[in-house]
């Protein structure tokens, strides 16, 4: 697989330098001790705890088994670098599965990390260590083990039309015995009982929780959420436990992270979340890439420089009907000089022309836009449609990430750069467009997690909405081969929303 091919090599590089050192040396050519085997082992026994397949590896009894001399030392060097390497860096590069993702890559020198571990550390420490150390692994990792060892068999709804308010039956009666498994209906449960209110509303309190439009009926994808396995389940785990082997150990001490999947942006700050934002993602046909940057600019009340793909419909409304053209807005802009033409006067036949957008109340970008330039052309921005916010499914932008509530999580981005909450909400209100250029950028990581914790460490589910799981658990058997791109895709649609116009 190439993926371990480039971190041999780059082991193998970075050992040519480490055996300058006389501790590296001494740890590369030491025996392995009976209780460096043992720690081994039981490292290995514990490999189903990370979402890794036992099978993978060798059997740990077989490990303790081995006979003591040069043999054992070159087989366990060699299993502990095997199992080091999925820890720190996962066993699926996710360049495989995604051509677009772009985030960094987790980058763990494992020649130091054995070092060491042979001098000291000790073996089974060093290996957990390599591990990710965030609070959500572990809580997925705990949540793993608990269904892998403790967690009864679902009540299975059976299949069938959908279930609302008056509907009765066996059907009604194992929807109330499932939803009261998972501790969203308490008290008594009345076999034979009609579907009422009280059953209405625990469905929409489990449709909330998992991303559905929380309409209070057991439909298709309702059922198929209340009817998931633990096989599935289980699944899911395994999957974002390798997603957050993709990412480095660490995220930035001040930072701001959107999970797509879950429609939610968090600004993080000394290790704790400081602010959170319900988001609006890309549609499946323009899905929102996973890749990491560092916002540099806020722009404040921005123009929207309309792309070819969108612009020509605001190009001939000029031409048919400049009043409206000019109500929400638009103006109309010579493509060659970039000067601002009067629509009224333009001279179609032999002039190009392009359409930007003035700062107002319709505008695509709303009041604010967080740039973090990337070869997406994805960003974070407001938009003139926030009541579509009050949806439970928020896959209706081109790409971007927009985001509720944006003058407070500008507030939160430019208090680092000196700026007080009046301050932005004067520069919002004043109606001119403010190019802000920070001084302290702000990573921005946009992920993709369908399992994720809540502030207590109870772990919860959220729609794939991207249908990303079942891909990836596939990958965990039989990784792909990362093969690059010859060229780079073209850019979608979103591009609308990353240009940066001129000063009005």
């Amino acid at each position: 697989m190439i993926w371990r091919l480039v971190i041999g090599a780059m082991a193998a590089l970075a050992f040519e330098g480490a055996c300058l050192a006389v501790t590296a040396e001494r740890s590369w050519t030491a025996r392995w001790t009976d209780a460096e085997i043992v720690a081994l082992s039981d490292a290995l026994s514990e490999a189903w705890t990370h979402g890794l397949d036992p099978s993978d590896y060798p059997d740990p009894q077989s490990v303790r088994d081995m006979p003591f001399g040069a043999r054992r030392d070159e087989m366990a060097r060699a299993i502990w670098f095997d199992y080091a390497e999925d820890l720190a860096f996962g066993v699926v590069d996710p360049r495989a599965l995604d051509a677009d993702w772009t985030a960094p890559i987790h980058d763990v020198d494992l020649l130091t990390a054995y070092a060491v571990a042979r001098e000291g550390q000790g073996i089974y420490e060093s290996l957990e260590a390599l591990a990710p150390s965030h609070p959500d692994y572990q809580a997925l990792r705990s949540e793993l083990i608990r269904r892998l060892t403790l967690v009864e068999a679902p009540i299975r709804v059976p299949p069938g039309d959908a279930l609302s308010l008056g509907d009765e039956g066996p059907r009604v009666d194992t929807l109330r015995a499932r939803l009261a498994q998972l501790g969203l209906l308490p008290g008594d449960i009345q076999m034979g009982a009609p579907f009422d209110g009280r059953l209405e509303s625990a469905v929409m309190r489990f449709q909330t929780r998992y991303n559905l439009a929380a309409d209070g009926e057991a439909g298709a994808s309702t059922l198929a959420e209340l009817n998931a396995g633990d096989a599935r389940r289980i699944n899911q785990i395994r999957a974002n436990l390798e997603r957050w082997r993709w990412l480095p150990a660490e995220l930035g001490e001040r930072h701001i992270r959107v999970n797509i999947a879950d429609y939610r942006l968090e600004a993080w700050e000394n290790g704790e979340v400081a602010r959170t934002h319900q988001a609006m993602i890309g549609r499946r046909y323009s899905r929102t890439p996973v890749f990491s940057e560092d916002m540099s600019i806020i722009e404040i009340n921005p123009y929207w420089l309309t792309p070819t793909s969108l612009g020509q419909r605001w190009v001939r409304a000029f031409r048919t009907s400049p009043a409206y053209a000019l109500s929400q807005g638009y103006r109309l802009v010579d493509l060659d000089t970039g000067r601002r033409v009067d629509p009224y006067q333009a001279d179609w036949a032999n002039r190009r022309y392009r359409v930007i957008q003035a700062p107002g109340p319709n505008n695509a970008m709303g009041r604010v836009k967080f740039l973090f330039p990337n070869v997406h052309n994805v960003y974070i921005h407001d938009t003139p449609h926030r009541e579509l916010f009050a949806n439970a499914q928020r896959d209706d932008s081109s790409g971007c990430v927009r985001v509720e509530n944006p003058e407070d999580l500008a507030i939160w981005v430019l208090s680092a750069e000196g700026w007080s909450a009046q301050a932005v909400r004067e520069a919002f209100d004043s109606g001119e467009t403010r190019r802000i250029r920070l001084r302290h950028e702000v990573p921005v990581h946009i992920l993709y997690f369908t399992a994720v914790s809540d502030a207590m460490g109870q772990v919860r589910f959220v729609h794939d909405v991207y249908g990303r799981d079942e891909r990836l658990v596939a990958a965990l058997a039989d990784p792909p081969l990362y093969r690059p791109e010859p060229e780079a895709s073209e850019p979608s649609s979103e591009e609308l929303e990353t240009e940066v116009a001129p000063s009005p």
